[in-house]
């Protein structure tokens, strides 16, 4: 009788502890983070197979709830209903933080502009469809999903502090933000946020093919003019003076902090960029195939996310010895 009492309270705390995982605040906002990279990418996929206008309306798609079954259609409806799961996992992540931190500006403040956005980023999604996918709109369209990917990220990074019971540094809103980031890695998220939106524009205006060669510009180091010829040209400056930047704030971290975390975050953020080079070549290699534009945002998308990371982490858990600077 004793053995199974300790069997059933053994059982119950197991089957407790089980739920504790399933539901837990920490795991939703973890999970919602890469959610909204994969919905990045799947983002990424409708524009380099032309998929963008397979829908011609908006929030139907050819007038009817289930479209027909045609290839790039298919891909623009899945895009649009897994933005729909991501979107009330968004919800749900901002909610549950007011639930248990609404004490907490920087859960309550912040959760608030993920809404905004959220609602913005919905609207944008009819607007792109209605204006056939005009490059700036589409552009403004990854600006806010990027944006969107950076408080999420930085929401799952304060949830594991709050969720143990620590406090948030008290970071004083956007200007004392601001004034808390050195201006190395200040200089590296405005310059990879460039690079992916200005990728963008390449891709959306045919611009990806305006030189057929790599590293070199038609044989020479200069732009050879011309609107197209020029927004690639300016790509690949800016690649080149941002894979500077993020070095120096590599190295710049490496110097002050050594926690296991953000070296680990570190390392992948070099691993990501050399890897992000070498398939910006390969696109024009070979002539912009598809599986290789799609793996070019990918990439993108997921380096700038460690450098979210590896700043967010430091900024919400500060090192004891360098507290004021990051």
């Amino acid at each position: 009788m004793k053995a199974a009492t300790s069997m059933e309270v053994g059982g119950s705390g197991e089957a407790a502890s089980r739920r504790r995982i399933l539901f837990d605040y920490r795991i939703l906002a973890v999970i919602t983070a890469i959610a909204v990279w994969g919905l990045i990418v799947l983002g990424g996929t409708v524009r380099s197979t032309d998929s963008g206008t397979a829908c011609p309306d908006w929030p139907l798609c050819h007038g009817r709830v289930v479209p027909p079954f045609e290839t790039k259609v298919m891909i623009e409806y899945t895009h649009r209903v897994v933005a729909s799961v991501v979107g009330f996992m968004i919800l749900g992540t901002v909610g549950w933080g007011w639930r248990r931190h609404r004490q907490n500006r920087l859960v309550t403040r912040g959760g608030a502009v993920i809404v905004a956005l959220l609602a913005g980023q919905v609207i944008l999604g009819g607007v792109t469809v209605k204006t056939e996918t005009a490059a700036s709109v589409v552009a403004l369209h990854l600006s806010i999903a990027l944006t969107l990917f950076t408080l999420l990220i930085a929401t799952a990074i304060a949830s594991f502090r709050l969720e143990r019971g620590g406090g948030l540094p008290d970071i004083g809103g956007f200007g004392g933000l601001l004034r808390r980031v050195d201006i190395l890695p200040l200089a590296a998220i405005v310059g990879t946020f460039a690079l992916i939106i200005v990728g963008a524009f390449v891709s959306q205006m045919g611009a990806g093919l305006a030189y057929p060669d790599w590293p070199l510009f038609d044989g020479k180091l200069v732009s050879a003019g011309g609107r197209l010829a020029d927004l690639h040209y300016a790509h690949r400056l800016l690649a080149a003076v941002d894979g500077l930047l993020v070095a120096g704030f590599v190295w710049q971290v490496l110097e002050r902090d050594r926690r296991p975390a953000v070296v680990m975050a570190l390392a992948l953020l070099g691993g990501l960029f050399v890897a992000q080079v070498v398939i910006g070549a390969a696109n024009v290699w070979l002539e912009l195939a598809t599986s290789v534009r799609i793996l070019h945002l990918a990439l993108a998308s997921a380096a700038w996310g460690v450098l979210v990371f590896a700043v967010a982490y430091r900024l919400l858990n500060p090192p004891e010895r360098t507290e004021a600077s990051f």
